[in-house]
């Protein structure tokens, strides 16, 4: 392969290697965070304010760039596969320039209605912020159409080393702003947040073109593939050629229901910014006592995001090789694909569901946040998270688009309806957002499960992808929950947060290492799984 073109072809477990990797990076990096934004914005009362209005752009951001960039992804890989790489490239250019157009108009109809939209939220103060950050659409529509080039052809190093530099750009950018503006009120304080982001997507985008040049000028390359190689290298003069309207038709057919999918997965979040308050208030508590519950809930879910980040990387690095494959009518491998992206997915979900419950009082107490019981309540929706996106991405993969949306849109209305009904009872009060969210993943997971089913004949084992990473998460706490009793009770001396910090920081690490260690000894992780990503990795290991 040439190392001029700078690109090449990833397997699923490098890929999604290459993207987790990056997306716990982003997450921790995030993490690390919001302890201080919260300080610096006087605790969880005004951290809402700017999370509502950071809610609010995201939801906007995923009706701008959720759709065409798989769209993207997916027809490239179908054109690399059948050897057409003029017409991957002639997808990708009109996916750029609508991109672009659909950026522009978002990013002007959110400036202007950003007052009415924060008011409705409750979060007056938020409108500032939303002004801000409203520009970041149309630089992430641009960033996005590039990142879904680069991963239709199975390259995910662009993506993840622009999203780590994105988020530490990002986190300098926003405390420096915040810290500078804090003293002319909170509304100020949110907006320095917001444009944080900007600076952070507008490196990103830089980042993203810097390795689309590298390509060749834009150019896919004649090895980019090794789909292209096994189609026997056709010679681009031979491939065949279509009109503009063939590819906004493709285009279209694959980016509306991925589009309408991600709004609803994300209405759901915009859902809860405009009923949880007002539930909370209708249930009997003070304004400022239901900001912070709120708050709260906004924190554990950005905790439980971090995880999450895993399987969204899984969920990348699947969809153009499913689809590649279905593309090539291998339906078969397809299907074993499928069936190894879940293994992979509870490969890392279930320890990291099973730690964020064990560990929720110590987590939170290092993160400096409240109400780690909805943590603990909240730490299993990871893995019917995993499953329900998964599936979703697997859906998208074999055309089944359609079906996906509406399961998804099932879901979020159980969603509302459950957080309207459960929230406004007292004794639930924040903890029935919790249920809700369980219902909202188990509906859908059993309607995927029945659809790809019929539809396709494919039929996932979740049972036993999910037995021995649930063995392997439950010996993992038998050394390291009574060693960091120990460890804390041993390091009282130099004070609650550190000996705290201290203490889980070890334990988590014989987490890591006990974890997998007991997977190797069950046959959880394979020498096929290490070499797959680093041939000299296995051989380190001892992988026989």
């Amino acid at each position: 392969m040439s190392r001029r073109s700078g690109i090449s072809a990833q397997s699923m477990a490098k890929g999604f290697a290459v993207l987790s990797a990056a997306s716990i990076a982003v997450k921790v990096l995030s993490l690390l965070f919001v302890p201080i934004l919260r300080k610096l914005m006087g605790g969880s009362a005004g951290y809402q304010v700017y999370t509502s209005a950071n809610q609010i752009y995201a939801f906007v951001y995923v009706i701008a760039t959720a759709g065409l960039p798989v769209a993207i992804s997916k027809t490239v890989t179908e054109f690399i596969s059948t050897g057409n790489r003029k017409a991957a490239q002639r997808s990708f250019r009109l996916a750029r320039t609508f991109l672009a157009a659909l950026g522009l108009f978002l990013t002007l109809l959110l400036a202007i209605l950003s007052k009415p939209i924060a008011a409705a939220s409750g979060y007056s103060e938020a409108w500032l912020g939303i002004l801000v950050i409203a520009p970041n659409i149309l630089i992430c529509s641009l960033l996005s159409a590039y990142r879904g080039y680069l991963q239709g052809l199975k390259n995910m190093s662009p993506t993840a080393i622009s999203q780590v530099v994105e988020q530490i750009v990002h986190l300098a950018v926003a405390i420096f702003m915040v810290f500078v503006l804090r003293s002319r009120g909170l509304m100020w304080a949110v907006a320095g947040a917001s444009f944080g982001t900007v600076a952070g997507s507008v490196t990103a985008l830089a980042i993203v073109i810097y390795f689309y040049l590298r390509s060749g000028s834009g150019k896919v390359p004649a090895n980019a593939s090794a789909a292209l190689e096994n189609a026997g290298e056709r010679a681009e003069e031979n491939a065949p050629d279509y009109p503009t309207g063939h590819y906004l038709k493709l285009l279209a057919r694959y980016s509306i229901p991925i589009t309408l999918s991600a709004a609803i997965q994300y209405g759901g979040t915009i859902i809860d910014v405009f009923i949880v308050k007002s539930r909370l208030l209708k249930a009997g508590f003070a304004e400022s006592e239901a900001a912070a519950m709120h708050g709260d809930l906004s924190c554990a879910r950005q905790l439980i995001n971090v995880p999450t980040a895993l399987v969204t990387a899984l969920c990348v690095s699947v969809l153009p090789i499913i689809a590649g494959l279905y593309a090539e009518r291998k339906i078969g491998e397809a299907k074993q694909k499928a069936q190894e992206s879940f293994r992979l997915c509870f490969l890392a979900a279930m320890p990291c569901s099973v730690a964020l419950m064990a560990f929720s009082y110590q987590i939170y107490g290092v993160l400096d946040f409240d109400r780690p019981l909805i943590m603990t309540a909240m730490a299993m929706s990871v893995v019917l998270m995993g499953i329900v996106h998964l599936q979703s991405s697997i859906m998208q993969s074999v055309n089944l688009l359609y079906q996906s949306t509406i399961f998804v849109g099932v879901g979020v209305l159980l969603k509302a309806l459950f957080n309207y009904v459960l929230i406004g009872i007292p004794g639930l009060n924040i903890y029935g957002a919790v249920i809700s969210t369980y219902i909202s993943y188990l509906v859908p997971l059993v309607m995927n499960a029945i659809s790809l089913m019929r539809h396709k004949a494919i039929k996932i084992d979740l049972f036993s992808p999910l037995l021995r990473p649930t063995i392997a998460s439950a010996v993992m706490l038998i050394p390291s929950f009574p060693l960091y009793f120990l460890l804390n009770k041993l390091l009282s001396f130099t004070g609650v947060y550190f000996s705290n910090l201290i203490s889980f920081a070890v334990a988590a690490l014989v987490c890591v290492i006990v974890y997998f260690v007991t997977m190797r000894l069950i046959g959880g992780i394979v020498r096929e799984d290490v070499e797959s990503i680093s041939p000299r990795l296995a051989k380190l290991l001892k992988f026989r």
